[in-house]
């Protein structure tokens, strides 16, 4: 397990960070993606999209030692109930996955 006072005497964890899963911007987030596509901002919901090498890589850049991440807007409070449950279960599961592999570098909220 890894502890970030085992890291340094201070650390920064950035609160209000958020991500997208490719299933949200196929769902309730469909809308959005629309936008970011007419846009030319599309670079921005990939961004989102990587709990990986990127965000790590500029969490790295900005001196972050971990994020704390929540499902972006719309969530899944735009959806009927049974839709609602299906893509809270899978962004909760791709965030988890995500928490996994980077542990100490990201947490996150679940999506209910």
């Amino acid at each position: 397990m890894f502890h970030l006072e085992n890291r340094k005497t201070m650390y920064t964890i950035a609160l209000e960070e958020h991500y997208v899963s490719p299933t949200f911007l196929q769902g309730s987030g469909r809308n959005l993606k629309e936008q970011a596509e007419r846009s030319g901002s599309f670079t921005f919901l990939e961004l989102l999209c990587d709990l990986d090498d990127r965000r790590i890589a500029d969490m790295d850049a900005a001196d972050i030692d971990m994020q704390v991440l929540s499902l972006g807007s719309p969530g899944v409070e735009q959806l009927d109930a049974p839709d609602a449950v299906t893509l809270a279960r899978e962004t909760n599961n791709y965030l988890a996955e995500a928490i996994r592999r980077h542990p100490g570098r990201i947490a996150g909220v679940a999506a209910i």
